[in-house]
């Protein structure tokens, strides 16, 4: 830093610790001592992270990937701003996929976002500082054509990420299912739930809460007595069944699952038109009789969302919703306590994978494989992006 500076040293970097992730970047051409705090200091990545969580000044983004090489990010917060040219960044990956490919979106935990490359390159990418690791090959790709399921997960108890993936063994017969920990920094092979005569579907990505990943459960899509909610407690390393809500066959389906208010969540809407979305929580985890109807949303303009061609992603204030169109995908944003704001927003292409993430400086110690120029041209590319 300068040598005319005033202040101490520590409480300028104090006070930059309370400002938010995106200014901090464009900080980084000031000085060479403040560039080095910001990007490489983990003392300073975490006080800011923690600073900005006590603050609640977080930064909340939809981050998408599309097969087309799309790569977004959409601003969640609370002002009805989703969609809006001024917060939508679009980002670049340092590897593309090969053609027929794309970024498929695992999940994110303190601004880490994990991700896989044409489904069998794992990475550990930080889209707000260019910082990227590649994880060991887990020996098995994933495979969209039989909806597998996977999960993110950070447990502050022991200071790890977590990540698991599946995929269906040759044939479709057999589920393999490895769990990666970045403390040992190998794939575990974990005990399947399924049976060979008892073929799952999950719904993809795992919720998170307490420390357990949790899927919704499709035996039968013309069955709905035999949903379940399927979890993986991340302590135990084991599987586990819970119950539904009992919804009296009310010809309605479920959708996702999420987190409101600290509680696990189902959101429910009747099959085609999503023009009113029931959302129950589970008030005492793992206890199924304190199941209860949350609030209702009555659409009045309702979008239509065909049963085979849209994604859903509950976040804690909003669902996301991508529904394919002859044109694309259309990202359609519905607010829980204003019924009829819809924010909106395109996007081509075919497949798509979407996640939720804060903005963060976090980084893994240790590991920087992208060489420094690419590193450099990465945060380049992301401060003229940031400045829009």
């Amino acid at each position: 830093m300068a040598e005319t500076e005033d202040l101490p040293e520590d409480i300028i970097v104090n006070i930059f610790s309370r400002l938010p992730v995106k200014s901090l970047i464009r900080f980084t051409s000031v000085s060479k001592r403040l560039r080095f705090i910001i990007l490489s200091d983990p003392k300073f990545a975490q006080s800011q992270l923690k600073a900005a969580r006590q603050q609640k000044t977080l930064s909340r983004r939809l981050l998408v990937s599309t097969d087309t090489s799309q790569l977004e990010s959409l601003h969640l917060g609370d002002t009805p701003s989703f969609g809006e040219p001024s917060s939508v960044r679009k980002l670049s990956f340092p590897f593309q996929p090969q053609l027929g490919g794309y970024v498929k979106l695992l999940g994110s935990c303190n601004g880490l976002v994990f991700l896989a490359v044409d489904n069998k390159l794992f990475f550990i990418w930080n889209p707000s500082i260019g910082f990227l690791k590649q994880l060991p090959d887990p020996g098995f790709p994933l495979d969209d054509n039989v909806l597998p399921y996977y999960g993110v997960a950070y447990l502050s108890a022991t200071d790890d990420y977590k990540v698991l993936v599946a995929s269906f063994g040759f044939g479709g017969a057999k589920l393999e299912v490895e769990m990666f920990s970045l403390r040992t920094h190998i794939w575990q092979r974990i005990e399947s739930p399924c049976r060979s005569d008892d073929v799952l579907l999950f719904h993809c990505q795992g919720t998170l809460l307490n420390d357990a990943f949790h899927w919704v459960n499709y035996h039968d899509y013309n069955e709905e007595e035999e949903h379940e909610i399927v979890s993986f407690d991340l302590e135990d390393e084991v599987f586990r069944r819970m119950p539904l809500p009992n919804f009296d066959h009310d010809a309605k389906t479920f959708s996702k699952l999420g987190v409101c208010g600290g509680c696990l969540c189902v959101s429910r809407y009747p099959y085609g038109v999503w023009y009113s979305i029931d959302f129950w929580v589970m008030r005492e985890y793992g206890v199924s009789g304190s199941w209860i109807m949350l609030f209702s949303l009555k659409l009045s303009d309702p979008p239509h969302l065909p049963r085979f061609s849209r994604q859903l992603l509950v976040v804690e204030s909003s669902t996301v919703s991508a529904r394919w169109t002859a044109e694309g995908f259309e990202l359609i944003r519905i607010y829980h306590k204003e019924d009829n704001q819809l924010g909106r927003y395109m996007l081509k292409g075919h497949r798509i994978s979407m996640i939720e993430y804060e903005e963060s400086l976090l980084w893994i110690s240790g590991y920087h494989p992208v060489e420094e120029k690419e590193q450099v041209q990465i945060l380049e590319t992301h401060q003229k992006a940031s400045g829009s």
